[in-house]
């Protein structure tokens, strides 16, 4: 660290920097936005300003073509790598030849998914692990408050009667928000790689003993749908085409997923994990649930219901306003308040910041993202092939999924 604040340095600022990291910092003693570098150097621009206005640190600004400028900014601590799937690889090579020619960095954090497949993945960890900079995989789902604290309470007094044995989750939004994540191609899959690759993760996550004590879970195999249900429809198509430049008749990405995770225990012992995810969903915003059973108890977090909202006509006004992923500007609306804590992005960003400034890697390291990432190759494969599919087969490390192809 340069000084007694950790400085962050944003590599891209689409939404999910905007509306959920940067605010991150707000809450986060002795930690500053230090350096943001966007591809529209404009929009980098509007970030840092309202970085200082906020207080959230006074960040230099970087264009498409200075990403190692933006590494050897003195201010810059730890790289954020948060910017689309299809510059991933590009990215982190350019990182690490910096990382080799010199340049000090005390971390690099990857915002899901890890790659967009596995041989991706592979390389991204080899140059990180060959560079010897510690690393964080964000995940926000397994760094939530009411999940972490529903976790840690239904293992707590659950333990005595049995580990829990089945995780379910389920999450859907209208679609994303971003061209680049419709494109099958350049996002490499479409809801499942999206949102499946958080349900997963959290499923996993509440499967795990919090203390430690058991050892840790092998996936042994999946199985899957993979859908296109609203998206691929002439009307919807032709939506997309107008608003995003894709073509969904011609080259569609799932816009419904569903994976089962059969995982086994070091005593045998099979455990499940039930995801699914859409873009097909319409309401205000997200909804989700997610659940979590064991032999005497179980519990559950549902995130699409809200104490505080808000109601306008349809005369009233149009826009967008309070919950992220919100499809309508009329009716009853949920109110997201201090969404960047209740989602998880300030205890993710508290946990890299300070594992970092210890020389060390995150909560969830690499080999967590590229575990999660062959689950959502397996669920591909698995329906594609319309079999189950084994975790650990080989010919995962090379598969591309459909959307993917063309």
């Amino acid at each position: 660290m340069t000084g007694e604040s950790f400085g962050i340095g944003f590599d891209s600022c689409g939404f999910i920097t905007q509306y959920s990291h940067i605010p991150s910092v707000e809450y986060l003693p002795g930690v500053h936005v230090a350096g943001i570098r966007n591809r529209t150097r404009e929009t980098a621009e509007e970030q840092a300003e309202r970085c200082r206005e906020e207080g959230w640190g006074d960040p230099s600004v970087y264009g498409e073509d200075e990403l190692v400028a933006l590494i050897e900014d003195p201010d810059v601590d730890g790289l954020w790598v948060t910017g689309p799937n299809f510059l991933r690889v590009e990215v982190i090579e350019a990182a690490m030849d910096a990382v080799e020619d010199g340049a000090d960095l005390a971390g690099i954090a990857i915002e899901k998914p890890l790659a967009r497949n596995l041989a991706e993945a592979e390389r991204i960890i080899d140059r990180i692990d060959a560079a010897g900079v510690p690393a964080a995989y964000l995940e926000n789902w397994a760094h939530e408050p009411t999940l972490r604290e529903a976790r840690e309470l239904l293992w707590e007094r659950g333990r005595p009667s049995g580990r829990p044995y089945i995780a379910r989750s389920r999450a859907e939004h209208g679609g994303p928000h971003s061209g680049w994540f419709w494109d099958g191609r350049r996002q490499g899959g479409g809801a499942l790689t999206d949102m499946l690759c958080h349900a997963l993760a959290g499923n996993e996550v509440l499967l795990s003993d919090p203390a430690g004590e058991l050892p840790p879970l092998e996936a042994t195999r999946v199985d899957a749908n993979a859908e296109t249900l609203k998206w691929g429809r002439p009307e919807y198509a032709e939506q997309l085409r107008e608003e995003y430049g894709v073509d969904y008749e011609e080259h569609p990405a799932d816009d419904y997923a569903r994976a089962t995770v059969t995982y086994e225990t070091a005593e045998g012992t099979r455990l499940m994990s039930e995801a699914s995810g859409s873009w097909c969903y319409v309401g205000a915003g997200v909804s989700r649930s997610i659940e979590l059973l064991g032999p005497e108890y179980s519990g559950r977090v549902m995130t699409d219901e809200s104490a505080e909202s808000v109601f306008f006509s349809d005369a009233a006004t149009e826009g967008e306003g309070w919950l992220e992923k919100q499809t309508a500007s009329s009716g009853r609306m949920p109110v997201g308040g201090a969404s960047s804590v209740n989602s998880g992005f300030v205890a993710e960003n508290r946990d890299a910041t300070d594992a970092f400034a210890n020389g060390e890697d995150g909560m969830l390291d690499l080999g967590f993202g590229y575990g999660i990432l062959e689950l959502c190759m397996g669920a591909y494969k698995a329906a594609e092939e319309e079999r189950t599919m084994t975790l650990g087969d080989p010919s995962l490390v090379e598969y591309v999924p459909p959307p993917a192809r063309h």
